[in-house]
C-alpha cells in the first residue's frame, strides 16, 4: 500500500520545462507525457548478460530522451521533488508487477553504494535518496549492509570484462542480513545489470532473495 506524503504536495512550476502548470509527479501535462514509459516486464530478459542472483529487475521508464534530462536535472540540482517523484513512479511500478506475478514485495531495500569520490563531488547519493522515499512510500525498511571500496580503476572507462572484472572488487558487505530477507537492490539507472550483479554477490547466497529497482533502463541496441 502506497502512502501518502501531505506536505509533498504536487503543484508550482513544472521541474522540467518550469512552466507553472505542475500537475503530476511535479511535472506538467506535456513533460509528464514524454517521459518514455517502460512495459512491466522482468527486465532481466532483455540483458545480454543478466546478473547472476538477480531473481527480477524492473524500471518504470526508458532511459531516453526526456528520462535522461529528468535524471540530470535531479543530479545536478539534488531535487527533493524530482526524488520524490521518481520514487513514486517505481513504487506504483513495483507494486504493479509484484501483483501480477503474485510474489511477495521485499521487506528491504538497498541503494547502490556510491564510493567517496563519487560523494564529494556531487554532495549526496541519488540511487539512496530514492531508496529513502521508496520506504516511506511502501513502508519498507531501507538497510545499508553494503559499501563501495575503491579500486585498481575506473569501471566506467573500461571494456566490458575489465569493467566486470573490476566492479566484482567494487563492494563488501557490513552487516548480515536475515535469513529468509527479501532484498531490492535501488538505483537510478540500469545498464547492464554488471553494477548489480557485483553489488548482489557480496549478499549472502543463502536464503536471501534479490531484486534490483531503478528509475530508467537503458535498452541494449538491438532492442530498439
Amino acid at each position: 500500500m502506497i502512502r501518502n506524503r501531505s506536505k509533498m504536495k504536487l503543484q508550482g512550476r513544472c521541474i522540467l520545462c518550469e512552466q507553472e502548470s505542475a500537475e503530476r509527479l511535479h511535472l506538467c501535462a506535456v513533460c509528464f507525457q514524454d517521459l518514455t514509459r517502460c512495459p512491466p516486464v522482468n527486465l532481466l530478459g532483455l540483458m545480454y548478460r543478466p546478473p547472476q542472483r538477480v531473481r527480477m529487475a524492473l524500471a518504470p521508464l526508458w532511459y531516453q530522451s526526456t528520462v535522461k534530462r529528468w535524471l540530470a536535472l535531479y543530479k545536478f540540482r539534488q531535487g527533493e521533488h524530482e526524488a520524490f517523484a521518481m520514487a513514486e513512479l517505481i513504487a506504483a511500478h513495483a507494486v504493479f508487477m509484484y501483483r501480477e506475478q503474485r510474489i511477495r514485495m521485499p521487506n528491504l531495500l538497498l541503494a547502490v553504494p556510491q564510493s567517496y569520490a563519487a560523494w564529494y563531488q556531487r554532495g549526496f547519493n541519488q540511487a539512496q535518496r530514492l531508496a529513502d522515499h521508496l520506504g516511506d512510500l511502501l513502508g519498507i525498511e531501507v538497510c545499508h549492509s553494503a559499501q563501495r571500496v575503491r579500486t585498481r580503476g575506473k569501471a566506467h572507462k573500461a571494456g566490458a570484462q575489465q569493467r566486470r572484472a573490476l566492479l566484482a572488487e567494487s563492494f563488501k558487505a557490513t552487516e548480515v542480513l536475515p535469513k529468509g530477507s527479501r532484498v531490492a537492490l535501488v538505483d537510478d539507472v540500469i545498464t547492464t545489470g554488471a553494477t548489480l550483479g557485483a553489488l548482489a554477490s557480496v549478499l549472502p547466497s543463502r536464503g536471501v532473495v534479490i531484486d534490483a529497482w531503478a528509475l530508467a533502463y537503458t535498452p541494449p541496441p538491438s532492442f530498439n
